[in-house]
């Protein structure tokens, strides 16, 4: 990568909701000998910070998510800083639980997803190439804030809207509309207005 960015001392992480909360990303150590499968170092306390950034205790969920995040942020040979760089992205979404973490893995794909996509479109040779590659842009950046929307309602953070088309008020009934207020608050306010006449 060009130009690397260092940690901040006073940068929050916007996934937990603007708090003062201070979480490090875990770091690993990827080695991939020739012709035998991915080794992955890292010190205990990363593997905590491991099992915290995907909202779990289990360290059989933490090792499925990673495996598949280094499927999707690395290209062909999987590189320690890449996948790294992914962990801190996955960290600053704050999983709480499982369903958290697997949300989070997916939006940092989708995402690392739509930036190639944006990527390749910049470099289209032909306009079949710019169509191909801005509608796959397209889908994925709609994919990751369907993501982002369907975390804030697990959040509870949803915007809840109710809409009343239609009210049907029978013989007998009653129907009000508009602002109702307590009594009490009717007698306070004729109070005043008798006062202030």
């Amino acid at each position: 990568m060009a130009g690397q960015i260092t940690e901040f001392p006073n940068a929050r992480s916007s996934g937990n909701g603007g708090g003062e909360k201070q979480v490090k990303a875990p770091k690993i150590k990827l080695k991939s000998p020739a012709g035998k499968s991915l080794k992955i170092e890292m010190e205990p306390i990363d593997g905590v910070r491991l099992l915290s950034a995907f909202g779990t205790a289990d360290a059989g969920f933490a090792n499925l998510m990673l495996s598949g995040l280094i499927n999707a942020c690395c290209s062909k040979v999987p590189e320690s800083e890449d996948v790294n760089d992914a962990l801190a992205a996955v960290t600053g979404v704050a999983a709480r639980d499982e369903i958290e973490g697997m949300l989070a893995t997916q939006m940092i794909a989708t995402h690392l997803a739509a930036i190639t996509a944006l990527r390749r479109l910049k470099g289209s040779q032909n306009i079949a190439q710019q169509d191909s590659n801005g509608n796959l842009a397209v889908k994925l950046l709609r994919t990751f804030t369907a993501q982002l929307e369907a975390l804030q309602r697990y959040r509870g953070k949803g915007q809840q809207k109710v809409t009343v088309e239609h009210v049907h008020v029978n013989a007998g009934g009653q129907a009000i509309v508009g602002v109702v207020q307590s009594p009490k608050v009717n007698s306070e306010k004729l109070k005043e207005e008798a006062d202030a006449a």
